[in-house]
């Protein structure tokens, strides 16, 4: 191919060219400028606030109930009889019969003690009717030894007045020492009597107590219930044999229940004995119950850093919903009202910053700034005049750069840094249409 040829195909394939690009910049439009295009970004922001908020504390416990009976056996014996509604489940009262112990043994333990008692008792009488025969017996026996006593002065006196022989005085003389012998023998069988009385008596006491006892153990051989409640659980059926301390039946009174609840040590000034108590179980189906601080533990468990307060909750056994003994739950108590704080939402605070919208030298922008917060604790509530949408709220405390009445941006905070120019749109709606007032700690 010629150079000529070749170079007549690259001029003609430039006129194409040119052609083309005339014909475009011939057909081009002009472009139309909005004069109403936004200049900065639009922002969404809130007005910080000071409201009064009690600071919300939650722990775990599992409830107990208050009053519970471990009933056992007290006497041993073989179980006679048990009632049809004695069953692990069923409501019982105060007294009702839960087993019965075959009283046999326990009766005629009983019947013998009695009878034992009344022998005693019949002893004493006739220690009675003894000491006053006795009484008698020495006072004739005082007064025949008073007229021996007589007799032989009269006879001594008479021998030594030449009278009488020495025979009489002898024999006198032995009347009068026999005399004295049987004085002195009623005499000690009088003495006897108060001794020979009070082992009587402390046989006596001693019988009664073991018919005390027998009795006793007669009337525990019926087993009852001592409190109202519901059966756990019964042992022993008819026809067992039980030995003392065995195991008959737990009884649990549902009417009050117990929880203590495991708080973080920092509770424990703003927590007190009356306050109200939020619990609830864990689970899809969950439930709520409402109870009173009843007790707080005066010591701190060091090694889990909480306290221990006892959470009282009074309820019907026969309404449905009921807490049961041994049930995990999760309570929730308010500490505590100590002021107005500052709240913000809580999405708005990153690394312990927020930022703030401040007033600009253009008409409708602002200026964005990175204020330091402190964040005492956070509370879930509704503060519609600051936000109508938001539940979720950070407390802040002292040391805060940020003041009431700034206005804090709660969206495009990752797009945004310090120094940008913004257009904020405030949240909140205004006092008087704020529903709800305070929030829930």
């Amino acid at each position: 191919m010629s150079i000529l040829f070749r170079t007549g195909l690259v001029v003609a394939a430039l006129g194409v060219a040119i052609g083309i690009f005339v014909l475009l910049f011939m057909s081009r439009r002009e472009i139309e400028h909005d004069d109403t295009a936004v200049a900065h970004p639009i922002v969404t922001s809130v007005t910080a606030r000071e409201r009064q908020v009690a600071r919300a504390w939650e722990g775990y416990g599992t409830a107990r109930s208050m009053n519970v009976a471990d009933v056992s056996a007290e006497v041993a014996g073989r179980v006679v009889a048990r009632p049809d509604a004695i069953e692990a489940g069923a409501s019982i009262a105060a007294g009702d019969v839960l087993v019965e112990i075959d009283p046999v043994d326990f009766a005629q333990r009983a019947a013998a003690a009695e009878q034992a008692a009344a022998a005693l008792e019949a002893e004493l009488g006739g220690l009675e009717v003894e000491e006053t025969r006795l009484r008698e017996q020495v006072s004739l026996a005082r007064g025949e030894r008073d007229a021996a006593q007589r007799d032989y002065d009269r006879v001594r006196e008479a021998v030594e007045r030449g009278a009488g022989s020495q025979s009489e005085v002898d024999r006198y003389l032995s009347a009068l020492r026999a005399s004295d012998r049987v004085l002195s023998t009623l005499e000690q069988q009088l003495d006897l009597i108060p001794s020979r009385r009070a082992g009587v008596r402390a046989r006596l006491a001693g019988e009664r107590a073991n018919l005390r006892v027998a009795q006793e153990d007669l009337a525990r051989a019926t087993v009852t219930s001592p409190i109202s409640g519901v059966l756990q659980s019964v042992g022993p059926e008819v026809g067992e044999r039980v030995n003392i301390g065995a195991m008959v039946a737990r009884v649990v009174d549902l009417s009050r229940v117990e929880v203590p609840v495991r708080l973080p040590v920092s509770a424990f000034r703003s927590v007190s004995v009356g306050a109200e108590v939020e619990l609830a179980s864990d689970g899809p189906e969950s439930a709520a119950w409402s109870g009173r601080i009843a007790r707080i533990a005066p010591e701190a468990d060091a090694r889990a850093r909480t306290v221990t307060v006892f959470v009282e909750v009074s309820q019907d056994p026969d309404a449905g919903g009921i807490l049961l003994p041994g049930q995990f739950v999760v309570g929730r108590v308010s500490g505590r009202d100590n002021g107005a704080r500052v709240v913000v939402p809580r999405r708005a605070v990153e690394s312990d910053r927020v930022l703030v919208a401040d007033a600009s030298a253009e008409p409708g922008a602002a200026s964005v700034r990175a204020a330091g917060v402190r964040v005492l604790y956070y509370v879930e509530g509704r503060f519609p005049a600051i936000d109508p949408a938001e539940t979720e709220w950070a407390v802040l405390g002292p040391g805060s750069d940020l003041q009431p009445g700034e206005s804090v941006i709660v969206s495009n905070l990752e797009q945004l840094r310090a120094g940008m120019v913004v257009e904020p749109r405030d949240l909140g709606a205004p006092e008087d249409e704020a529903f709800g007032g305070g929030g829930e700690g």
